[in-house]
């Protein structure tokens, strides 16, 4: 008697596993026909939802692109104005105390600002050269900052190391621009070596005061920001293009497996 009971239990059991997994069956087979059903509408809505962000990203990146333009338009303004960046006389005195980097970094700039073409020598200060200035006419000038720091190593063997820059980079001429005044001597032999000596007095009235560097500074900093700005929000807008293609090639897959009108 007990062994039949024993067997009984697991007949119970089994016809109780057997009625689970047959509901179990129909419930995925249940589920799985609404996920069917319903993925084309998920798809239409995934593709409504990339829609509407590609034109909010696309509003955005055109504002951005808006904003370029107007920077660019300051830019043009700055450029324009140029002849009325004059030196105050607070900022002669800084110009009197500007150092090596700084000194050249500003007036290399101001170079380009004018609209001279600026080339770097191969080799740092080579033969005391800084810059290659290309001018309208196409004349190379070979061109050396020196602060009024560096003035105790400038002497006629200093001077040689130009000229012999001036040879190897097959420059038209020297300039030596110094943010302070050199003794008559030396100037003897900067002008013996047919040198353009640009001193304090010359850089003020011949050249820009360095504020226009700092409104440049100032204007490629906004410029560059909204660049990256733009640049973001339009790999924004081509990345919803290309997940709206996808999709769509999904529904087309879908229908056609279907036998559905794609239309």
């Amino acid at each position: 008697m007990g062994l039949d009971l024993h067997f009984m239990d697991f007949v119970i059991l089994g016809i109780i596993l057997s009625i689970v997994s047959v509901y179990a069956y129909f419930r995925y087979r249940e589920e799985k026909h609404k996920e069917e059903k319903m993925l084309i509408p998920n798809l239409l809505s995934y593709r409504e939802k990339y829609i509407k962000e590609r034109e909010l990203y696309t509003k955005r990146a055109e504002k951005f692109k808006e904003k370029m333009m107007k920077v660019e338009e300051e830019f043009e303004k700055i450029r324009k104005n140029i002849p009325n960046y004059r030196w105050t006389e607070e900022e002669k005195e800084v110009l009197r105390n500007l150092k090596g980097t700084e000194f050249e970094r500003i007036f290399t700039v101001i170079f380009q600002l004018l609209g001279f073409k600026v080339y770097e020598p191969p080799v740092y200060k080579d033969h005391n050269i800084d810059i290659i200035v290309e001018l309208s006419d196409n004349r190379r000038i070979c061109v050396d900052f020196l602060d009024y720091t560096q003035r105790k190593k400038l002497g006629e063997d200093y001077i040689k190391e130009l000229i012999k820059g001036k040879e190897k980079y097959r420059c038209d001429g020297v300039w030596l621009l110094t943010n302070r005044f050199l003794d008559d001597e030396i100037e003897e032999i900067i002008f013996n070596y047919d040198i353009n000596l640009f001193e304090f007095n010359q850089l003020v009235r011949f050249f820009p005061s360095y504020r226009l560097v700092d409104d440049y500074d100032e204007n490629r900093t906004k410029f560059h920001n909204y660049e990256l700005l733009y640049k973001e929000t339009h790999d924004e807008v081509i990345r919803r293009d290309l997940w709206i293609k996808e999709v769509e090639e999904k529904i087309k897959e879908i229908k056609k497996k279907r036998g559905e009108n794609e239309d």
